[in-house]
């Protein structure tokens, strides 16, 4: 409903997914017969976070968020499913993530980067060269900030000083709308600019 994007990242036998907001059985094709080894919200908003219960369900996996957004899973006031659609609590997490923590994925490392803001818990993970923002960063834009917990100083100042330090030519998948490159954004976005 809220054009959010879903991103799977996946090898021969293990998938990750990240913010599956909804339609699961959209995302099922994709994992097939590999092990979900993770699904990750990039923060507990409810177009992020709508298809977890079903992953959980259907999967042996761990649901992992950043650790200041645990309450916004289990809320539908925080996480505005009562705003938007029938209220939906999301299951717990398994995993709490904080700054610095990383995940295993094959010969991957996937890095946290607590980028508060858009929610006081909202992550980035960083995969190489690759960065999967969720609402901190998008292209151009930038996520809402009157929204529960959120905060502009707070995002401008996870942009700045923790986004936009990452090499010029990392690419950005972004929450929703279309992909960037951190160089782009440092010198194009209107809302947060170096």
């Amino acid at each position: 409903m809220l054009a959010a994007n879903c991103f799977i990242i996946r090898n021969e036998n293990e998938a990750i997914v990240i913010d599956p907001g909804g339609n699961a059985e959209v995302i099922y094709p994709y994992i097939e017969e590999r092990t979900l080894t993770y699904v990750i919200n990039t923060h507990g908003h409810y177009d992020h976070i709508a298809a977890n219960n079903d992953l959980k369900a259907r999967y042996d996996t761990k649901l992992v968020v950043g650790s200041l957004d645990h309450e916004l899973l289990l809320d539908p006031m925080l996480n505005l499913s009562a705003t938007f659609d029938a209220p939906f609590i999301s299951i717990a997490p398994d995993l709490l993530l904080s700054e610095g923590d990383t995940l295993q994925f094959d010969e991957s490392l996937l890095e946290v980067i607590h980028t508060p803001g858009h929610t006081k818990g909202s992550i980035c993970i960083k995969m190489g060269d690759t960065l999967f923002s969720g609402d901190t960063l998008f292209y151009h834009s930038i996520g809402r900030t009157d929204l529960p917990t959120g905060s502009y100083e707070e995002l401008e100042k996870s942009i700045k000083t923790k986004l936009y330090i990452l090499q010029d030519d990392t690419k950005v998948y972004t929450g929703h709308g279309e992909e960037t490159i951190i160089g782009e954004e440092k010198t194009l976005n209107e809302f947060v600019r170096l």
